[in-house]
């Protein structure tokens, strides 16, 4: 299982905030798609950061996000 992690970040570009979104999806390119779909309902720029593999937007505030889809664990799932 898939799920999507958005992170919020800072002028600095850390990570400021952490938000798990559902669903959670079976198959990582629908994840992904999801990942967009999230990016592209922000307001702002957003795009596909090829070297983080994730998607990236601003939103109306300018302040930056990233949408990274991560496979969960057993132990994650049992939890």
């Amino acid at each position: 299982m898939f799920q999507i992690i958005r992170f919020t970040l800072d002028d600095d570009g850390n990570v400021m905030a952490r938000r798990d979104l559902q669903p959670l999806f079976e198959l990582r390119e629908h994840a992904m798609l999801m990942a967009r779909n999230a990016a592209s309902g922000l307001w702002g720029d957003f795009a596909y950061d090829e070297e983080r593999n994730c998607w990236w937007a601003s939103d109306s505030r300018e302040r930056q996000h990233r949408f990274v889809v991560e496979q969960l664990s057993a132990a994650d799932m049992a939890a």
